[in-house]
């Protein structure tokens, strides 16, 4: 389910939408033994609403899906009897109570609300420029949570979005803190922090700081973005040692929590949903 956007003066976060042809994807044919193609394909349909979508008509349901419309409707209607989707009058589609409560789930897991955002409104108040915390999933970094900053400017990648952790200051980041080897994870882990000028995104430059809980290594990383501009990295060093300390103050905070028990139990049991 798409991760929660949260953001004080508005957002233009989304979650992801997967675009599902009615040909086989390379997704599709490299997993296809372990994923059924339906389910891919209903689970589109859920992935297409953006944060600001109220609803959306069958049309654009099958425009973002890239499904044929008979097929949209027939996996829309099936979504619908599990409540994952209910029609309106009018003939549009909407999110339903059960993809509610999945949201709902997958935050608690994370102790969003009462932990990391306050940290990243705290951030982005301090710094005037977005903050986003990121967590690591299956090998790649995933936006839980940006909160806007007094400037506007956020990077184009998306609350929910799956990215590579070679790209980017907060994907080097969890690697170097991971113990990746080499001369610029030995500098990483030195100063405590990365920066980066339109890798990820060529718009924008970002620096981040490692976040940890107990004894169970690096969880993810915090950040904040600027425009990419000649004076974006002397921008992001002024800010470093508030990045770096907000970055600590919420390492404590989580491992204090009860959802990390430090070395008593695994790391995915309690970080993951």
């Amino acid at each position: 389910m798409p991760a929660h956007n949260a953001s004080p003066v508005g957002t233009c976060a989304q979650p992801i939408k997967t675009p599902m042809n009615s040909a086989p994807t390379p997704l599709l044919s490299n997993t296809a033994d372990a994923h059924v193609t339906a389910v891919l394909r209903a689970l589109s349909l859920l992935d297409a609403f953006d944060v600001l979508d109220a609803q959306l008509p069958l049309a654009e349901l099958a425009k973002r899906t890239g499904l044929a419309k008979p097929t949209a409707l027939r996996l829309a209607r099936t979504l619908a009897a599990a409540n994952y989707l209910v029609q309106l009058e009018g003939g549009s589609w909407r999110l339903g109570p059960a993809a509610a409560r999945l949201g709902a789930q997958y935050q608690r897991s994370f102790d969003l609300l009462n932990v990391i955002e306050p940290a990243l409104q705290e951030l982005a108040q301090t710094t005037g420029h977005s903050a986003s915390f990121f967590t690591i999933e299956q090998g790649r970094r995933v936006r839980l949570l940006r909160v806007r900053g007094k400037d506007g400017f956020v990077s184009t990648s998306r609350v929910g979005e799956s990215l590579p952790l070679e790209r980017g200051s907060a994907g080097q980041v969890i690697l170097a803190y991971q113990g990746k080897k080499g001369a610029i994870n030995d500098a990483i882990r030195a100063r405590g922090y990365h920066l980066t000028v339109g890798e990820a995104d060529a718009t924008a430059a970002s620096l981040a700081a490692p976040i940890f809980a107990a004894r169970n290594g690096v969880l993810g990383a915090l950040s904040i973005t600027v425009r990419a501009e000649a004076a974006a990295a002397v921008e992001l060093e002024r800010h470093a040692p508030i990045v770096v300390a907000s970055a600590a103050r919420l390492s404590q905070t989580l491992a204090a929590s009860r959802y990390f028990p430090g070395d008593k139990g695994s790391l995915r049991g309690f970080w993951h949903p």
